[in-house]
């Protein structure tokens, strides 16, 4: 059976809305939604912004009450996002459908499907030991190596010794990578980057410059909404996702900028009825473009602005992506945290305990950090009533001070 058609955006926001007035705890109780219940008219800057701290602190109350059995089975995934502040979000097959199809419709021209050899380097978790590399064919004949470390050497070993065109990866292990293959004068046969999660710095471009025929492709999304925008192979610029959801850029006036400025990213998946999300206001920024020229989308975004996640270094020069596991962190009973590098063999993870969660034990900690960052550092747990924000609004997870 074909699949049905998909709503078009506006057909898709109402019914969204409508789901979300009747069904969801947060919303059901705010005003507007008393006005959709009672079908008066409604303007959907009637909506307040949703700020994603009250998605942190109050996840359950997002959880549907009712979801249609046509929108398929609900999964859970987990996200820390750049806060530190594990959240588990529930989505159906539909929205994961759905954001399938956007994926493959935004990324048409990069030819990803010309390539035979793919390496997608992934964050551990509990079902992916560090260091485990899964083989697995791919439906064009081709195939893909998906390794669960973020040690940079591992992935230059694996993509030399598999000769791979494309890697999947967070740009920080790329950019490692690239460095890598910079310093050791061994060439890798990159064609294609795929970047995802963190800001692409002028370096990696610039390192991927480096290899001939070599572009960079990068999204921007979250698990809360899907992919949000990918970078187009014709412009350049970054074109939104906006057959699954709505994006907004807004001002702090809470007006949509103009082309040029830097505006508060503010989304609304129109197709994940199991956790609505109406005008979603995430915590990033990006600057609006002005070229409404391109054949592939009318909208541009310039760039995606954030901050970059540091590097850690070890004392044998080589750099490592710090990161926790979101579950890990939720078993641990973490409510937020920062990794912070002090020295070349010291770390000290700043938390902040979720209420009647049980007071760490220095030694799981250690555990945690040997087994998803690396045995080489030697970690102190230290307990805060809150962790500073930056200058921008934002949480830094990682900081090294080195």
């Amino acid at each position: 059976m074909a699949d049905p058609p998909i709503p078009e955006p506006r057909q898709a926001l109402a019914a969204m809305i409508a789901h979300a007035a009747r069904h969801s705890p947060h919303y059901r109780d705010q005003g507007w939604a008393a006005c959709v219940r009672n079908g008066q008219s409604l303007t959907f800057r009637d909506i307040p912004l949703t700020p994603a701290k009250t998605v942190k602190a109050e996840a359950a109350r997002f959880y549907s009450a009712f979801v249609p059995s046509e929108d398929g089975a609900i999964t859970s995934k987990y996200t820390s996002g750049s806060t530190g502040e594990p959240l588990e979000v529930r989505k159906t097959d539909r929205h994961f459908q759905i954001n399938m199809a956007e994926n493959q419709r935004l990324q048409a021209g990069w030819e990803v499907q010309r390539h035979s050899r793919h390496v997608h380097v992934m964050h551990p978790g509990a079902e992916r030991p560090i260091g485990r590399i899964v083989e697995k064919d791919r439906k064009n004949g081709g195939r893909t190596w998906e390794l669960s470390s973020l040690d940079t050497r591992a992935a230059f070993d694996l993509l030399s010794r598999v000769g791979a065109t494309h890697i999947i990866a967070f740009p920080s292990i790329i950019q490692g990578v690239l460095e890598l293959c910079a310093e050791t004068g061994r060439p890798l046969p990159l064609e294609l980057i795929t970047t995802y999660s963190e800001v692409v710095s002028d370096e990696l471009r610039r390192l991927a410059r480096g290899l001939p025929n070599c572009r960079v492709m990068d999204t921007y999304g979250a698990i809360e909404a899907g992919l949000i925008v990918a970078q187009c192979a014709s412009c350049g610029d970054y074109h939104p996702a906006d057959r699954h959801l709505i994006l907004e850029l807004l001002g702090e006036d809470g007006r949509p900028v103009a082309a040029g400025e830097m505006g508060r990213v503010v989304v609304t998946p129109l197709f994940n009825r199991a956790m609505p999300f109406l005008r979603y206001e995430i915590g990033d920024y990006a600057v609006l473009g002005s070229r409404k020229d391109c054949p592939r989308s009318p909208r541009a975004i310039t760039r995606i602005v954030g901050r970059e996640k540091n590097l850690f270094k070890l004392p044998d020069g080589r750099k490592v992506a710090p990161t926790m596991p979101s579950n890990v962190a939720l078993e641990l009973g973490l409510g937020q945290y920062k990794l912070i590098q002090t020295t070349l063999h010291d770390i000290e993870l700043h938390y902040v305990l979720r209420e009647g969660a049980a007071e760490l034990e220095p030694g799981v900690i250690q555990n945690v950090i040997d087994r998803y960052l690396s045995p080489g550092f030697k970690v102190r747990p230290v307990r805060v009533s809150g962790i500073p924000r930056a200058p921008s609004g934002k949480f830094l997870m990682h900081e090294s001070l080195v």
